[in-house]
């Protein structure tokens, strides 16, 4: 550790310690303080090393009574010192001139303790009292920390303040206790989400999915993807609990709701212990939730045939007990069976057979056979966001249960990476249309670890997104955000410790993140290494194309395109 002394401590406070700069001395021998231009030299093996002083995000060593407290730097500013009126009257007498006198300090907040080995440990039971010597940090000893800490050798990016480092970070505690990538628009969310999926395809046995609502990444993961995209994405209505499949038919405010789900619940018990395929799959027992294959229709006959059902009077036919109660659910369901945007789950195509389960997990796990991909990109720009929701409740509640039953299989977990772009648009804490969506990642946020299934959710607006789903997670990938309610939520998300280094979030260049959480031993700002290829997320040059030439625009292609739903890439 270095032994270069830069200050003292001036003030210790609950999450802040501040720290005045002592003035630049040498003399034969020995140097300390900090010159005007901020910049000391380090001795190194190559030689003199220049350290950069009070730069917000560096390191800073204050002594400790068995240690070193190692503490982030968050602000630095400069203060003119007041002069006293007996100064200024003995200046006067003495015929004398009174200079300006100016002090500089740092903001920091502490991250961990370092005992006389160089060991590192995060978080501290005791701070340093006032006057305690403050030290220069070597970048080599950040190295260190950082490497000490990381699982393997799983980097992201470069130290945005030594480019020459890398930053490295604990994989296993990113995705095993759920993280979050936020940033506002344009601070390069889908290129953080490309380049960190794209290092995470180096694992031979990497299963990701990742929710793609803007059609970005469709081409981004090369030969390690597979993209299910909405012309062949089929999620059949059989693969619903009864929850979900009441969600889509029965509105609770109804005075019929109860004899609607009753009723339901019945003939759908009755449609799975009855199909035939079903009676040769040696189940044990089969629920109103167990996957398996029904028809459908047949349940809607039913319920037309109760709905208009007349019985034998005294004198003549009378309306059956259930006459009517079941109109409007009926009206409900044809309505989305004429809907072609639900087709893809009441009219699936290819998955229509309880065998085809199967097949349907292989696909949604990248385990085709022969053809085994890493990251599954399930794209669903094209889907109408009332059917979305169903969709990827569906989707969540699947993967859950499957990572559940393989472990209860296997005794093995076989770890899942749920990737949820544009999160506040479908996991919404105040949309009841996103309340399923909602319900299904909550679930795996607060159960997830063990299992195996792993959720990072990713959004530009904080403060929409499920607080159930952020509270779980420990890890948290910051870009650039300047809205000062989306800067105080976050905040309010971190441990106090850490709280102060929110000021820095707007101040981040595109690329480049605060990770902060269980992931990385200390808060760090990093330049995320680029992706190659790059996400289709790129701004529109208004400028460029205002110059170019005009051209005709085919506005018979677009409409056409636009009312046939023609979702080809």
């Amino acid at each position: 550790m270095s032994d270069y002394q830069i200050g003292k401590v001036i003030a210790v406070s609950g999450d802040e310690i501040f720290v005045s700069l002592l003035d630049h001395e040498q003399s034969t021998g020995s140097e300390l303080g900090v010159p005007d231009s901020m910049t000391i030299h380090l001795p190194s093996a190559a030689g003199p090393m220049p350290v950069l002083i009070g730069q917000p995000g560096t390191f800073i060593n204050i002594a400790l009574p068995a240690g070193r407290l190692l503490c982030m730097v968050t602000r630095v500013e400069m203060r003119e010192a007041k002069t006293t009126s007996l100064e200024l009257r003995e200046a006067d007498s003495d015929g004398a001139f009174v200079l300006d006198q100016a002090s500089r300090g740092l903001a920091t907040i502490a991250v961990g303790t370092m005992d006389a080995t160089g060991k590192f440990e995060r978080g501290t039971d005791i701070l340093p009292t006032i006057n305690a010597p403050v030290f220069a940090v070597a970048p080599d000893l950040i190295d260190k920390v950082y490497s000490s800490y990381a699982e393997g050798d799983f980097a992201i990016g470069k130290l945005s303040l030594v480019p020459s480092q890398q930053a490295k970070i604990n994989l296993d505690s990113f995705l095993t206790r759920h993280g979050a990538i936020l940033g506002q628009t344009g601070g390069g969310k889908s290129w953080t989400v490309a380049s960190f999926i794209q290092k995470m395809c180096g694992f031979q046995q990497a299963t990701i999915v990742l929710f793609d609502l803007h059609g970005e990444y469709t081409t981004t993961f090369g030969a390690s993807g597979d993209v299910i995209a909405a012309t062949d994405l089929e999620l059949p209505y059989w693969l619903m609990n009864s929850e979900e499949l009441l969600g889509l038919m029965v509105d609770r405010s109804e005075s019929a709701a109860p004899n609607q789900i009753a009723k339901f619940k019945e003939l759908l018990q009755a449609a799975k212990e009855n199909h035939a395929e079903n009676k040769t799959l040696a189940i044990k027992k089969i629920t109103i939730d167990t996957p398996v294959f029904f028809d459908f229709n047949a349940i809607l006959s039913d319920f037309r045939r109760l709905d208009t059902q007349m019985v034998a009077g005294k004198t003549s036919e009378k309306q059956g007990p259930l006459f009517g109660q079941f109109t409007r659910l009926l009206m409900r369901i044809d309505s989305r069976l004429n809907d072609k945007r639900y087709d893809l789950i009441f009219k699936p195509k290819t998955y229509n057979t309880s065998a085809s389960m199967e097949d349907l997990f292989r696909r949604l796990l990248g385990e085709k056979t022969g053809a085994r991909k890493k990251v599954v990109v399930v794209d669903l720009s094209p889907v109408p966001f009332d059917v979305r929701s169903s969709v990827i409740s569906l989707i969540l509640r699947c993967l859950f249960d499957f990572a559940y039953w393989h472990r209860r299989a296997h005794k093995t977990r076989f770890p899942i990476a749920v990737f949820a772009d544009e999160a506040h648009i479908y996991l919404n804490d105040g949309d009841t249309a996103t309340e399923a969506a909602k319900h299904s990642a909550e679930r795996i946020a607060k159960e997830g670890r063990k299992y195996g299934i792993s959720l990072t959710a990713i959004s530009q607006r904080p403060r929409e997104v499920s607080a159930t789903i952020l509270s779980q997670c420990n890890s948290f990938l910051c870009l650039r955000i300047s809205n000062p309610d989306d800067q105080s939520y976050v905040k309010s998300l971190l441990p106090d410790s850490v709280r102060g280094i929110t000021s820095m979030f707007s101040t981040l260049r595109r690329g480049e993140c605060i990770l902060l959480g269980d992931s990385v031993m200390m808060p760090t700002r990093i330049k995320l290494d680029p992706p190659n290829p790059a996400p289709v997320s790129d701004d529109v040059s208004f400028y460029k194309s205002w110059n170019e030439a005009p051209k005709d625009v085919d506005f018979a292609k677009v409409l056409k395109a636009w009312r046939d739903q023609d979702v080809t890439p």
